[in-house]
């Protein structure tokens, strides 16, 4: 085996050996799978070993790619003692920018599970909907993790998709101006309150775009509001609606008054969120392994309802 193996291979193969996945790996370094592929194409040549074998369980490593993640972690935790600024907020705490019901459905999902231990101390910085300062935030190491809509492609941004989630109206449960059918004609005549952060709602095909725009574009808005809970808890409390993805709605049921009814057939809503990270964050292997269990809690949380 050669001696000398370039230090972004090296980060390669302790990735992979942490998460068994090369989807999962090129997420984590902003790669694309194959990517990750021709790399241990290359590192087999190199080594002359298999390094990987592909399981029903994900990509098992051998002892050489073991041996070669340990030299990775070696290597890496002397860099981050010389780098003060992403040693202490990478090692000590998180810094979370992201909205409010995020937040909520962190603490409700995530945070709680009893296989994520309690590594870190969360801080949630205030909310910058901005693409620049979310971006700016990101690069600069002020913000660990931003999480929300999709942020442009970036070298030193990572991104991975936490979630797809359909659309629905939350309304209070004493609200009688709604049937339980919805009709567009019904959202018409409905007031809406609305966050004056835009969220990144699409739909599937050509002609529920047309129908949604119309929609969305059309309501007739009964208040503007900077903060999403207190959306949630004044349509809980009036006649007024709001459009919710189905994610936050069942944490929501358990807090506020409030239910679901789902939108007309006409009407194809969606809402995608991502989890965005400065990719020098997994440096720190305990916080890579983080942001996974994060990930994976999510898919275990949108899975159980």
């Amino acid at each position: 085996m050669r001696n000398k193996i370039e230090f972004r291979f090296l980060k390669i193969i302790n990735i992979l050996v942490m998460t068994g996945s090369v989807t999962k790996t090129a997420q984590l370094l902003n790669l694309t799978p194959g990517a990750i592929s021709y790399s241990l194409k290359i590192l087999r040549g190199m080594t002359g070993e298999h390094l990987f074998i592909r399981t029903r369980h994900g990509m098992k490593p051998d002892t050489t790619a073991l041996e070669l993640s340990q030299r990775y972690e070696i290597f890496a935790a002397g860099n981050v003692k010389n780098d003060s600024k992403w040693n202490m907020e990478t090692k000590s705490e998180l810094r979370f920018m992201t909205f409010s019901l995020v937040e909520m459905l962190l603490a409700d999902s995530v945070f709680c599970l009893k296989n994520i231990e309690p590594l870190y101390r969360f801080i949630f910085l205030t909310y910058a909907p901005g693409i620049h300062d979310r971006m700016n935030h990101l690069i600069n190491g002020t913000v660990d993790i931003d999480i929300g809509g999709s942020l442009p492609p970036d070298r030193q941004i990572s991104r991975i998709k936490l979630f797809t989630s359909k659309v629905s109206l939350l309304v209070g449960v004493n609200n009688t101006s709604l049937p339980d059918l919805l009709t567009v004609d019904d959202l018409q005549k409905t007031r809406h309150a609305i966050w004056s952060v835009m969220m990144d709602y699409y739909s599937d095909n050509i002609l529920s775009s047309v129908k949604n725009n119309e929609y969305l574009q059309g309501r007739d808005v009964a208040i503007i509001s900077g903060s999403i809970v207190n959306m949630v808890a004044f349509c809980a409390s009036t006649q007024c609606v709001m459009l919710i993805p189905d994610i936050f709605v069942p944490m929501l049921i358990k807090k506020f008054p409030v239910k679901r009814l789902s939108l007309p057939d006409e009407l194809d809503i969606n809402y995608d969120c991502y989890m965005h990270f400065n990719t020098r964050l997994i440096d720190d292997n305990k916080a890579a392994l983080y942001l996974n269990d994060i990930v994976e809690g999510l898919k275990v949380y949108s899975h159980s309802f």
